[in-house]
């Protein structure tokens, strides 16, 4: 069949899109072919990389070590009580776990396909290094898919889950009685399944899910056009994004139909436009439709770009419209007017499974363009959303995490809570190692900076690096294995690299010259065992602050945000509808202001960051200067924060004073911690849309990459290129790749010797947004004998 006919047309709509989707329907199974790949990079598999960071190693134990210890039987008694014809909101003595999996919950069953995503990911990533824990992890799985085949085969519609078919009739109109979001659930249930087929090897996991793949098209391809949109407007979760992922396996054209009917063009159309309209919509509704949309465009190929400008422009408006610091987004589940991030910080912000699937598109649109502004973000979002979402003592993981001064987290407890975040969390920590190196068929991507080991057997290439961002600014990289021919080596340089110190880089303690394009510094070489690759990405403090109130402030340490612990004085919960929220009870006092004083002004201030947030010499803690909270605060990682009270964004007070003059200062976008390039005034990396701020540290627009432009980015195929035309605000810049210094020779390394210039956007247009400017710190003088690159 062609690709013509294989897509569903943008011009279609309504009851045009349900009739070719009926067409695609009723051909056999096995006639629909996907397109040739249009990814330009690679994941590795989760066996070939190994975290060896102690801090991410337990938590990941700590986490696999909580979903073994849950009972399959509790989590398929909803299952099994649907299959015998019981409704388990009505059978007493299921033995149901409690929270969102009990007998009153409406979204019972969705666990079961998180437990099934992370086991099977924590089995694929043990199977090369614990062969004993893999072997009792695919035991769990076996049993688990067994008893889901045993209920399946009770139905004869192959209809599976863990309430009775009359919740999704309920959706559609057809019968009274409650329901919520069933083919949300129904999303979790067949990506689980997936992933067991992919990670673990169960065909039967597959056949279990292509059975549920009729069942999605047999009941939403009786739809018309009206009712369509009625069960579109309830929460699905990515079923168009499973649906397609079901289809790469089976080639089953019905299940491609299916996947065609969710993707819901009349949300696309307005998006894939750049026009933002989101304000109002519920955050993690919405994010998963444009992983599907992406999906799409990766399942079909160049056809199907309208769902790639979709799914990158989403990105896009989140990012510059609707992010904090951390990477997160959304208060009280939802998102609000663009860039009123100030006036909406409290209790209920930054839901974990919004930041779960941001990253998902993220990781997808990275692989998909190779633009390092999506591995900047993800860095960013999950050191300080993912990581900081998790309780490191026991694995238990949050719901919300605000972002108002004051407030502190709330974990799940094991048994009583299985909230939608706790299910994400699952998988979160089970797959720590998937995203810090990508490939193409010839070479290394190195995208975060942790300590791991690598084992590219295709190329038989292995290292490891030893990092400890943010205790040190050095990563080690040394060769353990390495073909005869030469293999390049790309490392991303990171966007928040201190702005007037240089980037270094050492092979075997020698300089090495090495190409600096597109974010990434590339060394080529023929490796030998025992090489070694040192670079140095020198941090600095930056101020991250709100579009809607300048004043309101974050404090950024390389990839990390700070907090400052604010007691532990009761620290009460109250119920937030299904899930907790943190309290500041009367009586509780909580100084979320910082008076900025000796005469200096808050701009003067924030421009001397460097003195008046003060590093205490061997640690990551900060104390304040030339302020009235002098040595009380004291700012830390905030990853690492669970057991108390915090802030994150402070509220300077005092004089604004007047912008710092043009005169060796380069302005950062407001929200993205991004402080000077080493470039001229004339010159400046990264971008705010409407001077929006991408509301990010480091950049939460592509970490202060300017991932966004103007709101405008192009709409052409990321084959074309990964950064876009003029008008698509491309990566914001790499960096300072004209930084003034010179090529040295190779001192005996054989590394290619070439540069290359990066995107840049002028500074008056920043500048004229009356941004605060900021004072460019002294270049530090580079270590003898050292390759330096300008910071981004």
């Amino acid at each position: 069949m062609s690709k013509r006919i294989l897509q569903s047309r943008r011009s279609l709509s309504g009851a045009a899109a349900l009739a070719v989707s009926l067409l695609l329907g009723a051909l056999a199974p096995g006639a629909a072919s996907a397109a040739d790949p249009v990814e330009k990079l690679q994941e590795f598999a989760l066996d070939e990389v190994s975290v060896t960071d102690a801090y991410y190693q337990n938590i990941s134990s700590k986490e696999i070590a909580y979903i073994m210890s849950l009972d399959p039987n509790r989590l398929l008694a909803g299952f099994k009580a649907v299959s015998q014809g019981k409704d388990p909101g009505n059978s007493p003595g299921l033995n149901l776990y409690g929270g969102w999996e009990g007998g009153w919950s409406l979204l019972r069953g969705h666990t079961i396909g998180h437990y099934l995503s992370a086991m099977a990911r924590a089995y694929k990533q043990l199977s090369s290094s614990d062969a004993g824990q893999s072997a009792a992890i695919a035991q769990k799985i076996d049993y688990t898919i067994g008893q889901l085949k045993s209920f399946q085969d009770a139905s004869p519609k192959g209809y599976l889950f863990a309430s009775p078919e009359t919740h999704f009739d309920v959706i559609e109109g057809k019968a009274s009685g409650s329901s919520w979001a069933p083919w949300y659930t129904m999303h979790k249930i067949i990506a689980g399944l997936i992933d067991v087929y992919e990670f673990e090897g169960n065909a039967t996991a597959l056949e279990i899910a292509s059975r549920l793949g009729d069942w999605a098209y047999n009941r939403s391809s009786t739809w018309n056009a009206d009712l369509r949109r009625k069960v579109l407007g309830v929460e699905y979760g990515g079923m168009n994004d499973c649906l397609y992922d079901l289809y790469r396996l089976t080639n089953k054209a019905n299940h491609l139909a299916a996947a065609h009917i969710f993707d819901e063009d009349s949300l696309f159309t307005p998006i894939s436009q750049g026009n933002n309209v989101l304000p109002g919509k519920h955050a993690n509704t919405q994010i998963p439709k444009f992983i599907g949309a992406l999906n799409r465009y990766r399942t079909l190929g160049q056809t199907e770009n309208f769902y790639y400008t979709a799914a990158e422009k989403f990105w896009t408006i989140v990012l510059r419209d609707h992010t904090y610091v951390t990477g997160g987004n959304s208060q009280l589940e939802h998102f609000h007017e663009p860039r009123q991030l100030d006036a909406q910080r409290d209790n209920v912000n930054n839901e974990t499974c919004n930041s779960y699937n941001m990253l998902k598109l993220s990781r997808g649109l990275f692989k998909a363009t190779g633009d390092v502004k999506y591995a900047d973000y993800y860095e960013q979002t999950h050191i300080n959303e993912i990581m900081s979402a998790v309780n490191p003592t026991n694995g238990m993981t949050t719901y919300f995490k605000p972002m108002g001064t004051g407030y502190f987290k709330l974990f799940g407890k094991p048994e009583d809570t299985f909230w939608c975040c706790n299910g994400t969390g699952m998988e979160n920590y089970t797959k720590l190692n998937d995203s810090l190196y990508f490939h193409d068929d010839t070479d290394l991507y190195v995208n975060m900076f942790l300590s791991s080991t690598l084992n590219w057997s295709a190329r038989g290439l292995s290292l490891k690096q030893t990092s400890n961002f943010p205790v040190s600014d050095k990563a080690l990289f040394e060769i353990a294995a390495a073909p005869a021919d030469a293999v390049t080596i790309n490392f991303r340089k990171p966007s928040w690299v201190a702005r007037c110190q240089p980037v270094t880089i050492t092979v075997n303690g020698q300089a090495c010259d090495a190409t600096e394009a597109n974010g990434y510094l590339t060394v080529n070489r023929a490796w030998k065992p025992g090489d070694k690759v040192e670079l140095t990405l020198p941090m600095e403090v930056k101020v991250s602050r709100l579009p809607d109130n300048p004043n309101a402030v974050a404090f950024v340490y390389g990839p990390v945000v700070l907090s400052a612990g604010l007691g532990t004085e009761r620290m009460l919960s109250e119920p937030q509808w299904a899930s907790e929220k943190a309290t500041i009870p009367p009586g509780v006092v909580i100084k979320d202001t910082i008076g900025i004083n000796n005469g200096i002004t808050i701009n003067e201030w924030i421009a001397d960051i460097e003195n008046n947030l003060v590093q205490t010499p061997g640690t990551v803690e900060f104390t304040l200067r030339n302020t009235d909270s002098n040595n009380t605060l004291k700012f830390t990682p905030h990853y690492q924060r669970y057991e108390d009270r915090y802030g994150i964004y402070f509220r300077l007070t005092g004089t604004s004073g007047e912008n710092i003059p043009d005169d060796g200062v380069c302005s950062p976008p407001p929200g993205t911690g991004k402080l000077c390039d080493s470039v001229s005034s004339s010159e400046s990396g990264g971008t705010t849309g409407s001077g929006s701020a991408d509301s990010g540290s480091t950049g939460s627009g592509s970490t202060g990459s300017g991932s966004t432009g103007s709101g405008s980015t192009g709409s052409g195929s990321p084959g074309n290129g990964s950064t876009g035309g003029a008008s698509e605000g491309g990566s914001g810049g790499s960096g300072g790749a004209d930084d003034g210094t010179t090529d040295q020779g190779s001192a005996g390394c054989s590394c290619t010797l070439s540069r290359a210039s990066s995107e840049r956007w002028p500074f008056a247009a920043l500048f004229g947004l009356g941004l605060v400017a900021w004072r460019r710190g002294r270049r530090r003088e580079a270590p003898q004998g050292s390759r330096t690159f300008g910071a981004r």
